[in-house]
């Protein structure tokens, strides 16, 4: 008897634990505004007003990227590099976006990161039209919006 009401309390705290997210392993979708799930996205002005590219993976150089999405909005087919105001971060996979001011693989200037599920929407000035290329990383200790 004591066995089951053992097994059965295990049981219960098991299940409770992953109806609250706390087992490891699954990490839950975190939704950015107007940024497709799974998504790094960025904009030419602002996230609600202006063109976007969408990111899935790194990009070293944003010098190939245009705002090729909303394209009726201020800055469609607008190149990316050096042009982007605001960052929309969907990740499925809980990756920070983390952004650079060089194109290229050395990731030496970094610029500011949004985490998971959240955003930055008109970059402080001295961090507007700075970026050049995305990597996405695993939780950090780096301060990010």
């Amino acid at each position: 008897m004591r066995v089951r009401r053992r097994l059965a309390a295990v049981t219960g705290l098991t299940a409770m634990a992953a109806t609250a997210g706390l087992l490891l392993g699954a990490s839950p979708a975190s939704a950015g505004p107007n940024c497709a799930s799974g998504n790094h996205c960025v904009f030419y002005l602002g996230i609600n007003d202006s063109a976007r590219h969408s990111y899935f993976d790194t990009d070293s150089n944003f010098t190939n990227d245009t705002f090729n999405e909303l394209t009726s909005r201020a800055g469609g087919g607008v190149n990316v590099n050096d042009n982007t105001v605001s960052a929309s971060n969907s990740s499925t996979g809980g990756y920070e976006s983390h952004y650079y001011r060089d194109a290229g693989t050395s990731w030496s200037t970094f610029l500011f990161c949004v985490n998971p599920g959240s955003y930055v929407d008109y970059l402080p000035s001295s961090q507007q039209n700075l970026a050049s290329a995305l990597r996405l990383r695993g939780t950090t200790t780096i301060s990010c919006y």
